[in-house]
């Protein structure tokens, strides 16, 4: 009986305690609200911010591709042209023979 007693005590003696912080802090729940809602506006801000870098990567990645593709083509339009020259060449040294 005497540990039940001591038992309620303690959780008597508890809860006045951390009743007593409570009443102390009136402020801490005004307080622990604002800080949750700056936590809330800076995770939707570093969401935003995530957005813009992903949209920022896809324009920059999407914009070197296209300089890629113009590259490959201007390579391969100088290709040609020096394989229809060498064809050329090789045309007028077979033609040489037989003209001089």
């Amino acid at each position: 009986m005497k540990l039940l007693f001591l038992g309620v005590v303690a959780v008597f003696m508890l809860a006045a305690a951390s009743g007593a912080v409570c009443i102390g802090d009136s402020g801490g729940f005004w307080r622990l609200r604002d800080e949750a809602r700056e936590a809330r506006e800076i995770k939707e801000e570093a969401r935003q911010a995530r957005e813009v870098a992903r949209q920022q990567a896809r324009e920059f990645r999407d914009a070197r591709r296209e300089q890629l593709r113009t590259h490959r083509e201007a390579l391969r339009e100088q290709r040609d042209r020096m394989r229809e020259q060498m064809r050329e060449a090789r045309e007028a040294m077979r033609d040489w023979r037989y003209t001089y």
